[in-house]
């Protein structure tokens, strides 16, 4: 990229980023007070993968370094399973259990729970390794901090049969807790209050997690990420700590390698404002101001939004539509300062 390009690149890039300093002031959960936000996470569920070769089992099978479960100081691990052609088949999130180290907690969605353990027993070949569905015995929740004082922390350790564990992708995404699967709302929510002595609310139209995802710009599942649609760059893996580019061979890796090392990743999931909320279950593009796609909705909720979509020609319109109606995308503050620097400014029309 040249420099008149790169001069381009960076005005486009500084007038988004007033743009949002201003949508963020705005947001409907911003609120003085700093309170925990407590969700039952229905749409995800846990399986446990047990045997001696459960980390190099793991190993080839996924963007992160499974090895780093086997140190002290980390707990948990963001991930994505490939298929040979280098896309996203299922996000997951890697834990390991504090008592035995031959035991890995793999969170999934629960629409593709079976198929994730279809997938895990093809490869499994001649290793000892027990897959198993433990969706009845362990439930897995979310608390995330809303407010704009400073922040509130948590004990990440096992506390009255519930593991509290830092969200390993962004640190505003909170924390994950790992729950027997008769534990009450109400229960968990008197727990976290004598442990931080913050206020606790669960979950509701205006703070709730997947809005919460949205205007971080982070996917999760299979509706933000299709089975076999995306890439993993485009769904911001990389910069979610959730691929490691010198572990070795996985499968799909081959290709995520070549992107990486060769900076073009034209399309990321971005955060997206809307004037009013989208019907649900329906398919959007997002248009720039003649009329051309530059993105895709991926999912919806309110009036926030996460697409996938073209950065730079995103950034280079003066006007975008969804459905007609004005629309704008948000550069998170969370991405790398240098990431946009990777866009490539000479896209095909």
């Amino acid at each position: 990229m040249n420099v008149l390009r790169n001069n381009r690149l960076h005005h486009w890039c500084s007038r988004w980023v007033a743009s949002v300093r201003r949508t963020h002031t705005n947001h409907p959960a911003a609120t003085k007070e700093n309170k925990f936000i407590v969700e039952d996470l229905q749409q995800r569920q846990l399986v446990r993968v047990k045997g001696e070769d459960v980390v190099p089992f793991l190993q080839g099978l996924t963007t992160n370094d499974i090895r780093q479960l086997e140190s002290s100081h980390t707990g948990s691990l963001y991930t994505m399973f490939l298929n040979k052609a280098g896309r996203v088949l299922y996000d997951a999130i890697v834990y390991k259990s504090p008592s035995d180290s031959s035991t890995i907690l793999i969170e999934c969605d629960q629409d593709v729970c079976n198929e994730l353990m279809r997938h895990l027993k093809l490869y499994r070949v001649r290793r000892k390794i027990q897959i198993d569905n433990i969706a009845e015995e362990l439930k897995v929740w979310c608390v995330f901090q809303v407010g704009e004082g400073p922040a509130c922390v948590l004990p990440q350790m096992p506390v009255d049969n519930m593991d509290i564990i830092g969200d390993p992708r962004l640190p505003e995404l909170g924390y994950r807790l790992l729950a027997t699967a008769d534990r009450t709302s109400e229960e968990i929510s008197k727990l976290l209050k004598n442990l931080s002595n913050t206020k606790i609310e669960l979950s509701n139209v205006d703070n709730n997690y997947r809005l919460h995802r949205y205007s971080l710009g982070v996917a999760e599942g299979v509706q933000d990420m299709p089975p076999g649609k995306q890439f993993p760059l485009e769904a911001n893996c990389d910069i979610l700590n959730g691929v490691s580019f010198n572990k070795g061979c996985y499968i799909g890796q081959e290709l995520t390698a070549r992107v990486h090392h060769t900076g073009v990743i034209r399309k990321r999931h971005m955060p997206v404002n809307l004037k009013n909320p989208l019907m649900e279950n329906s398919s959007y593009a997002m248009c720039n101001d003649a009329g051309a796609k530059v993105g895709n909705v991926l999912g919806s909720i309110e009036t926030k939004a996460l697409a996938l979509v073209r950065i730079e020609k995103a950034l280079k319109t003066k006007e975008l539509t969804i459905d007609g109606k004005s629309c704008s995308v948000e550069i998170p503050k969370w991405w790398p300062p240098l990431l946009l620097n990777n866009v490539v400014a000479r896209e095909e029309a």
